[in-house]
């Protein structure tokens, strides 16, 4: 096992070496700089990826026409999951994305972004369709998830030909979204 940076000097900042240079995030703030100019010794290389995506659930709620994804209804134990991003967080990796299917979908999705974030200094991301977010599926999220995405086909009616679900409904969604986290609130305004 290869040694991992980290700073106890500032809650949530990770220092992680690698092949590129060296790599200062928050997950709390935001900070993200690579400095590439700074060479580490291949000893102090992070053995992890520096981002890591799972796919919690192949379960989905819409029917688009386009999708590729089986619908079926296999998902991850929470408890090998969990393990598993502890260990990878120990090993450098920054941050896990949750998607799917639909990851809100899950059955243990407030559960594991809770977990994860208490347990880890792992960015917890993940990738939606929105259509499940209401102001307290977002308070249940909350100080739990740093980021999110939405995904989105068009606008207006061309959305609701692709998804088959309300624009306004979407819009909706977003606006619970930005009580989730702070650079939500700044990047949804723009929308």
């Amino acid at each position: 096992m290869r040694t991992v940076l980290s700073s106890s000097h500032e809650p949530g900042l990770k220092l992680r070496a690698g092949p590129s240079g060296l790599h200062l995030f928050s997950r709390d703030t935001g900070l993200n700089v690579l400095c590439d100019e700074v060479r580490m010794p291949h000893s102090l290389w992070a053995s992890a990826p520096r981002q890591i995506s799972v796919a919690l659930t192949n379960r989905c709620d819409l029917s688009c026409s386009y999708c590729y994804a089986p619908k079926n209804r296999a998902s991850l134990d929470l408890r090998r999951l969990v393990e598993w991003l502890c260990e990878l967080d120990s090993n450098g990796c920054l941050g896990v994305g949750f998607g799917g299917g639909e990851p809100t979908l899950y059955e243990y999705f407030v559960d594991v972004c809770r977990r994860v974030s208490r347990e880890t200094k792992l960015a917890v991301t993940f990738t939606t369709h929105a259509h499940r977010i209401n102001r307290e599926f977002v308070a249940a999220l909350k100080g739990s998830v740093h980021f999110a995405r939405v995904s989105v086909d068009g606008v207006g009616a061309t959305y609701e030909a692709m998804r088959g679900r309300s624009f306004e409904t979407l819009r909706s969604s977003l606006e619970h979204l930005r009580a989730l986290a702070p650079v939500l609130q700044f990047m949804l305004q723009c929308f």
